[in-house]
């Protein structure tokens, strides 16, 4: 019986982690993040090639 339990725990915490919920928001957590990193990133090459779109959006400051 115990067999039984462990094995419907682990398929459980499975269908946590794989439910489209749990994937619609890790997708979105980490399209923010890279879009968050992007956007307002201070390094030099980054800022550069995207400053103009920075600019377009025209609710980033950039200087």
């Amino acid at each position: 019986m115990s067999h039984k339990f462990e094995h419907a725990k682990k398929y459980n915490v499975k269908n946590m982690f794989f439910s489209l919920p749990a994937q619609l928001a890790a997708v979105l957590f980490l399209a923010g993040i890279v879009l968050y990193t992007t956007l307002f990133s201070g390094y030099a090459p980054v800022h550069d090639s995207l400053h103009e779109l920075r600019h377009a959006l025209m609710f980033i400051p950039c200087h």
